[in-house]
């Protein structure tokens, strides 16, 4: 179970933000937080050597990706803590964050949420909501039926 969380919580975390600090644009509102806190320069520096190949990198790989690792990452952290037993008294938490992602993004479909609908996101959240259980299927307990 440690393994379950330093490596596929934290790693999928560190990689999804990496994406953005060394490859997105600065105009994100994250990079206003790094200037409070007194590690916009050191970025900036780093970033100087990361951004030129950003246009190498495939779009989804830069704008989608980090979700869906992010996705993954929830979960995995949120079955490390219930040791990974999944219950009805659970699952509500388990999944709230993958549900938000979809229908978030599904609203953006359906013009009920500002901004663009993007497929390749949609597949990514699936993926990050399906794989922790494909990967951890020998782990996790589950008592989904009502007693």
């Amino acid at each position: 179970m440690r393994k379950q969380l330093f490596f596929w919580h934290i790693t999928t975390l560190l990689i999804g933000g990496l994406i953005y600090i060394l490859f997105r644009s600065s105009s994100l509102l994250m990079f206003n937080w790094y200037k409070v806190i007194g590690i916009n320069e050191a970025l900036n520096n780093l970033r100087k050597y990361t951004i030129p190949y950003a246009e190498n990198i495939p779009r989804w790989v830069l704008f989608s990706l980090p979700d869906g690792l992010w996705i993954f990452s929830y979960i995995c952290l949120i079955l490390f803590i219930w040791k990974n037993y999944v219950s009805l008294k659970n699952i509500f938490w388990i999944l709230i964050i993958p549900v938000l992602a979809v229908c978030s993004e599904l609203g953006q479909l359906f013009s009920l949420i500002k901004g663009t609908f993007d497929f390749t996101d949609l597949v990514l959240y699936s993926f990050g909501m399906t794989l922790p259980f494909i990967f951890f299927k020998k782990s996790i307990n589950y008592k989904l039926q009502i007693s």
